[in-house]
């Protein structure tokens, strides 16, 4: 399973890559909901989640790497270098891990954390 979400992870973040947002739609559940990294970041259906991340990609011009972890049930997108330093005023030295939580082919939920030991634990890693 750890490999077929990090491959389901590549295909969605290729349509990103493409702008391709029905795509982007399709691999997520219709009630997915992506909690940043305050309470109040929050999105709660797919178009919002599909919008924020677009609006991500416009944002950060550069990003100086990216890394796939996968899990059993999860995979984790670690974006590090360039312009993720910092969200707002959250330092974020070792960037950003996004924890997808993938069921039934599908992105059920998405959790961000500011640091690799939280998002490791949250996958059960």
């Amino acid at each position: 399973m750890k490999r077929d979400n990090i491959e389901f992870l590549i295909g969605w973040l290729d349509a990103l890559r493409r702008d391709d947002r029905e795509a982007l739609r399709a691999g997520l559940d219709a009630n997915a909901v992506w909690q940043g990294l305050r309470d109040e970041w929050v999105c709660h259906n797919a178009g919002e989640i599909v919008e924020e991340f677009a609006a991500g990609r416009d944002r950060y011009q550069e990003i100086g790497a990216l890394e796939l972890i996968g899990a059993e049930r999860h995979a984790i997108l670690h974006a590090y270098g360039g312009d993720v330093q910092a969200v707002e005023d959250i330092p974020l030295p070792d960037g950003i891990y996004n924890l997808f939580a993938i069921e039934g082919g599908r992105i059920s939920r998405i959790d961000d954390f500011a640091d690799r030991r939280s998002a490791l634990v949250a996958a059960c890693l």
